[in-house]
This record gives C-alpha cells, structure tokens and sequence, in this order.
C-alpha cells in the first residue's frame, strides 16, 4: 500500500545475488524500470535477460550519473564492496512511495573482503589486510532500533512480499507550493544584485529554477543558466519546456567556461548547483549578469553546501552597491520528492552526519580561566565506534569548514590505518580538528620508479609528488606527517586554536619512538593569500606550486613542508631554493592569473638565508636541472614541469653561441620559453596532439643537452 506520508520504503534484502534479485524484483513489480548499483554488476547483467521485469544497472562510480534523476525502486548491493557516496546519491533519487533496498550477503558480510576499499588505502595496505571499521560502523546502524529498514531474508522463510502499488505518473506542470511561489516573487521582484539558493536534496529547487526561467524569459529578460554537468539538471529543463512548449523560446543552457568566455552580458544569470563549480568561477560568472541567482545543495552526498555557503555568501554580501541589495537569501525547506520527516533522509543524513546538529558551534566556556586552554586527543580506526558523539561533532566542523567533505570521507577515516584525527577540545566540546596521514619511507625501488615515472603507489601525496614533479631523488625516504584537513568551529576562529593544534602535532612527532620518527610535517592546499599566511605563520616552507589549477578550488595547489630534525632543515632549506629559482621563471610567464597579493607570499623566502626574495636566486643551469631535464627526456616526467629547466637550458646554450636563429626548432624554443604553456600553438609547427609534443620535445632536449 502507499503510505499516507509519502514515506519511501526501505528494506534489508539477505542472500545471493539470484535470491535478492528475486525478492527486490517481485517488490517491484508494478514501478518503473529499478535500478540496480553494486561495485560489480556483472551478476545482474548476466541474470537480466531471465527476468520478466526489466531493470537498469550501474556501477558505483557511475552513481553520480543519476543527479536530477528520479527513481521508482533502488536497490543497492553492497556485498562485495560500500560506497557512502552512491548510497547517499542514489537515496536522494528515490521518489515518496518508492523502493530503496540495500543487499547484504548472508552470514559474516564483514569477513568479505571489500572490493571497493583499495581506493581508501595508501600503498602498501590491502583490502584483505583490514578489518572495516566502516562496514561494521555502517551495520550496526542499518540494524539498529531506529533504522527504517525492514529485513528480508531468504534462509529464514520471511513472509512472501507483497508488490507495492504502482506510483502516479509525476507531473511536471503540478503547481508550485507556496514555499516555492514565495521564493519565487523574491527572485522575480529582481530587488538584489545576488539571489542563493540553499536548501536540502528533493525540496524542488530544480523545480523553481525551471519555472523562473520560463517567466523570466516571457518577460522579456535575456537570461541564461549554467550548471558543472549538464546532466543534472534534467528536472530543471522538463519544468521550463512544459511551460514554454507553445513558444520558440530556446533552452538557454550555457557551459560556465563559455559563458565566460563570450563578451555577453545578461539579465539575469541562474547557477544550477554552484558548490560544484569553483569559487573563483563563481565570482567571475556573478560579474556576467545584472542579477546572478546561485542554488546549490545545502547538505548531501556533495558534502559541499555548507562550506560554499560561508564563503560564497561572504564575498556577496561585501558587494557595495547603493542602488539594491547585495544579497537575498531564498529558502525552501519542505521536501517535494518525499513526505515531511522522512524516515530514509533521516537515516542518510544521520549516518553520514549530513544535517547539521543543533548549537554544534556554542562557544566554549574556559577552564582555569585561561582562554587558551585546551586539552587533545588522537582517534583513529576502529576507536572512533565507541565516540559517537565525537565522531559526529568532527565531521560536523569538516563539512561546514571544507568544500570537498563528503561521505567517502568517514569510510577513509575510519579505514585507512595511516590516518590519525587530532581533536582539541575545551570542556569536551571540540572546538579545531586536524585528519593527519602519515606518509614517506618509500622503499628505494619503488622511489625509482616513482622518480621515472613507471610507477604511481596509492596514497603518499608530498613524497610522490616531490619525486614525480621535483625530481627530488631522496624525498621518498622521509617520514611525513601531511595534515591533510585542519578546521576551527567557525565562531573560535582567529584565536590561535589551530596553530595551537599545529604546536601539539609538532611535539607528537617530535616525541615518537626513533623507527617511527617523523622528519616533516606536511600540508597540500589550495593557495589564496590568506591560508598561505597561516602555514607561513607557523613555520612552513613553500616547496612545490601545482601547474594547474584544482577543479573543485579553481586555485593552484601549494604544497609546503616543516622541518622537524637537522637533515630535515637542510633538505627543507635545498628544496625550498629550487622552488623560488623555478618559480621566478615560471610565476610571471605561466602563472599569469594569480593575483600581486598571493603572488608576494608565494615569493618571499621562508629561509634565514642570503636568498632574501626570488630575485636573489640563482639563474645559472644546475647538475639538478640536466637531471629534471633527463627524466623528461628518458623517462616520464611531465613536460609542464621542466618549463623553467628548460628556460634556463636554452638561455645558456643561446648565451655560449651553442643555440642561433640558424638552429631548425629555435622557434619552437623560443615559443617554449617565452609563451604561457596554455598560449603555445604547437600545431603552427606541426605538432597537434601531446603525443607528438612531447615526443618532439624529448627529441630537442636530448640533442641540446648531449
């Protein structure tokens, strides 16, 4: 029967994968086309065709295809491997009155070893190796008391299932409800330069922006949406030609890099989930129109709405303009997709810790009336299932703090033995939290190989990149401590707590037993001036800039070092010359885009050296620079980083006369060191894929430095 609530159905289903299919399928029988998500899904692909009812598969990395989808009946099977991500994707599809289902096997699911768990692991664990903390932490909620799935299993006789009803058609004309019509009149009044969008999955935002953009354009305005993938805003685009079928209005979709790209300027400009897209995009796309409106997701699998919320909303808000406002807020809150207290949302946004909890940034009181009092813990694995209350508060900080949080977080956390979580706590209310990975002591083999390229070992990010992009042939044999996120509750911030965090990891490190010493602390981040000066602030060094820009961060990443011992502070000291001697080639030619504010805090110098600022470093061709150059030339080493090698190769062979005009590729070259390496046509000498590039390069270089 339908339930009067409009409350999903969610049910346990144990067996084979034959016994599951047939109990999911018999559930089903009268909706529409199921879909069927495990890590493999060969078994049901091959078990398709001897069904009567047809079904849809996908895999787990292709569950982010069905964004703006919408499902009748969901089953996903996590037998042989977990995906917190798709379960929390895929459950948000699912329309009021449908079927969402998770398979288990019968007997010890969690002696199976977890398919899907190497990409959580650094090298050299493997998944047979763990015991999951994570299937075990994701069981005991899926049995529990409150959980609303109903078991189903097939050894145990469980009562014949009945086939839930058929669901009614959804109609995409159905009038908007009077939280949308209100945000609606908002957004129409066109009082604001920036409108956003905020709100949890199924609330019918798509809904809104569909119609909007529909009255917007009969109205006469020039109006355009964009969205980071197309595909998602297929709910969106079937309200807007419901409306504007009997017209011949275009669905005025447009890529955010076209957007910007043309010299166009509109009314009114609609984002279609903007915590997707980068924040530098989203600043550049707010100038392209008279009126922007941003919608994004405010919790869910994205694990991104709330920290795009802090700073996106922050930067409009600062808009000055005399004339309108600079930023309205517009809320939906009732769920559209499903009833009201759904217990399915509930459940999802409860075990991945997706819906904020009440009063989780109340100021702490303060012992022993000192301010800055604070005491700290380490957690990590298996003793985060008996810290509940801990665990949620952590990952609490962590999605409103960081844009990339998501559910595969917690199983990474949870997993993965190299991952350590520093909490500093007042009164037991935990205030900053730093997740560090304990990286390095690459064997000298697989360092080679990483140094040439031939190899790339999960995890071990500062030193594989040290060896594969700086040529670094020692890094690997280094023990790191990389903090890989550091986050402060948003109303302690700027009091010192986090660099007071950074102090304890330095005396934990400091303290460790001699075989597991540590010789750096570590961190890799998406540069803006005001995150370099807190690493700069405690003692970081600057060794390697990012050649292209992250997706997510739209911002170049930085990846600095603090040297913990003697050797250490030498190598930090040697590692950080060469990277402001390549950056001072590099920064004005390829780094072009990066403002004068970061750009001096990426030059100055961190050492208590004659090298006071980038101009004071050495230009000369260095033993180090033929070695770049050689494992470009002979090996693997990615062309974007030998471009200053390079520069300052030509230079010198051009300034003793052993490069002229006369030499058949000087133009080539020259383009080389003189041109950004986004602007250099290389098909003007008939090079036109990156094969052929580099192929041709490595042949040039080879010549020049034999």
């Amino acid at each position: 029967m339908h339930s009067s609530d409009n409350h999903r159905h969610c049910f346990l289903l144990k067996g084979s994968v034959h016994e599951v299919l047939s109990d999911f399928l018999r559930l089903c029988e009268q909706l529409t086309e199921p879909l069927i998500c495990a890590h493999d899904i060969t078994h049901y692909q091959q078990l398709a065709s001897s069904q009567n009812t047809s079904f849809r598969t996908c895999t787990f990395k292709q569950a982010r295809q069905e964004l703006g989808s919408s499902h009748d009946a969901i089953l996903v099977d996590l037998t042989h491997g977990v995906s917190a991500s798709a379960l929390a994707i895929l459950a948000g599809t699912v329309r009021g009155n449908g079927v969402f289902a998770i398979a288990l096997p019968e007997g010890d699911w969690l002696s199976i070893v977890d398919q899907d768990l190497p990409r959580y692991l650094p090298w050299p664990y493997e998944s047979k190796q763990i015991d999951s903390s994570f299937k075990r932490f994701l069981l005991a909620r899926l049995e529990s008391g409150t959980s609303p799935f109903t078991a189903i299993s097939s050894k145990r006789h469980s009562p014949h299932q009945t086939p839930l009803p058929a669901l009614d058609c959804l109609n995409e004309n159905a009038p908007l409800t009077q939280e949308q019509t209100a945000a609606q009149a908002c957004l129409l009044d066109l009082k604001a330069k920036s409108y956003v969008l905020i709100a949890p999955r199924g609330r019918g935002k798509s809904t809104l922006l569909g119609d909007s953009l529909a009255k917007l354009q009969q109205a006469g305005k020039k109006v355009a949406l964009t969205a980071a993938n197309q595909t998602a805003i297929t709910t969106l685009k079937k309200r807007y030609e419901s409306l504007v079928a009997e017209s011949d209005f275009e669905f005025p979709f447009i890529a955010p890099d076209a957007l910007l790209s043309t010299g166009a300027h509109w009314d009114v400009l609609l984002v279609d989930e903007a915590s997707s897209i980068p924040l530098p995009m989203l600043i550049a796309l707010n100038e392209k129109a008279d009126h922007c409106l941003f919608s994004t997701t405010d919790y869910g699998y994205e694990g991104a709405g709330k920290g795009f919320g802090i700073r996106f909303c922050a930067h409009l808000e600062s808009q000055s303009d005399h004339q309108r406002r600079p930023l309205e807020r517009l809320i939906l809150r009732r769920p559209i997709r499903w009833g009201e207290n759904d217990p399915l949302e509930n459940w999802i946004n409860d075990c991945f810790f997706l819906a904020p909890e009440p009063n989780t940034e109340t100021p702490c009181s303060v012992l022993n009336n000192d301010p800055f009092y604070a005491e700290y813990r380490a957690i990590k694995g298996a003793e985060w299932l008996s810290q509940a209350t801990l665990l949620s508060q952590t990952f609490q900080l962590l999605v409103s703090a960081h844009y990339q949080t998501s559910p595969d977080n917690l199983r990474w956390v949870l997993d993965d033995p190299s991952v350590s979580t520093y909490l500093s706590m007042q009164d037991n209310r935990l205030h900053s939290v730093a997740i560090v990975t304990e990286e390095g002591s690459l064997p000298d083999e697989l360092s080679v190989a990483v140094l040439q390229g031939t190899r790339r070992p999960r995890g071990h990010l500062i030193p594989q990149s040290l060896l594969a992009h700086e040529g670094i042939e020692d890094a690997g044999q280094y023990r790191y401590w990389r903090i890989s996120r550091i986050a402060t509750q948003a109303n302690e911030q700027n009091k010192g707590l986090a660099s007071k965090l950074l102090n304890h990891l330095e005396t934990r490190a400091k303290s460790t037993i001699a075989s597991e010493r540590c010789d750096f602390l570590s961190t890799s981040f998406a540069a803006s001036p005001e995150v370099v000066t807190f690493w700069l602030k405690n003692g970081f060094v600057p060794v390697r800039l990012g050649t292209t820009k992250d997706q997510a961060s739209g911002s170049y990443s930085l990846m600095m070092v603090k040297p913990l011992t003697d050797e250490a502070r030498q190598q930090a000291s040697r590692w950080h010359r060469g990277y402001l001697a390549n950056l001072a080639i590099n920064l004005p030619r390829d780094y072009a885009d990066i403002d004068a504010e970061l750009a001096l805090k990426l030059t100055t110098s961190c050492l208590n050296e004659t090298y006071h600022n980038i101009a004071a470093c050495p230009q000369d061709l260095t033993e180090k620079d033929n070695k770049d150059l050689s494992l470009f030339v002979y090996h693997h080493r990615p062309y974007l980083t030998i471009r200053a090698q390079l520069t300052r190769l030509v230079v010198s062979k051009i300034s003793h006369h052993q490069l002229t005009t006369t030499h058949p590729d000087y133009p080539l070259l020259h383009a080389v060191i003189s041109q950004p390496a986004n602007r250099i046509d290389f098909s003007a000498f008939h090079l036109n894929t990156k094969k052929q590039v580099d192929k041709h390069l490595k042949s040039v270089i080879k010549g020049l430095i034999d």
